[in-house]
């Protein structure tokens, strides 16, 4: 009876050992990688108005009649979007036409996103506050207008 506890004992502790290995072997071929991009931390605050105008911008040099863009995504991370603690992440991207029309002398220019209108946050107590977190590409510029 001891032998066969023993072997019963021995078959259990060699079957772990295998599934401890394989499962080893398996997290190893799992990886995990950053994209190029990077990301950087806005934090935006009025007070005394209806909300904020905000928008990305990138000063760009032409070399070329192309027409440039900037396409935002924004979303809104945590917060009821009332302009009070918010926290949104932009994503942006900039494109351009391919036409070939190269210039004689480079030009520096700025380009802009579409604005996204963030509301103030008002109640008996506090009256038209921005306060929010608002993660943007870097390379970008962050630019607030004030909505009074």
């Amino acid at each position: 009876m001891k032998k066969s506890l023993a072997r019963k004992f021995l078959v259990l502790v060699t079957l772990l050992a295998v599934l401890l290995f394989s499962f080893e072997a398996f997290a190893e071929g799992f990886k995990v990688e950053d994209t190029k991009d990077t990301y950087v931390t806005k934090i935006v605050t009025a007070e005394n108005v209806k909300g904020v105008n905000v928008r990305l911008s990138e000063e760009i040099i032409l070399d070329d009649c192309n027409v440039h863009t900037i396409f935002l995504t924004n979303v809104l991370v945590s917060g009821n979007g009332d302009g009070y603690f918010d926290k949104y992440f932009f994503d942006a991207y900039t494109t351009q036409t391919k036409m070939f029309c190269p210039s004689d002398k480079p030009v520096r220019k700025t380009i802009y996103s579409k604005s996204v209108f963030i509301k103030s946050f008002t109640n008996e107590n506090v009256k038209g506050k921005v306060i929010v977190l608002i993660v943007i590409p870097s390379g970008y510029k962050l630019e607030v207008l004030l909505v009074k």
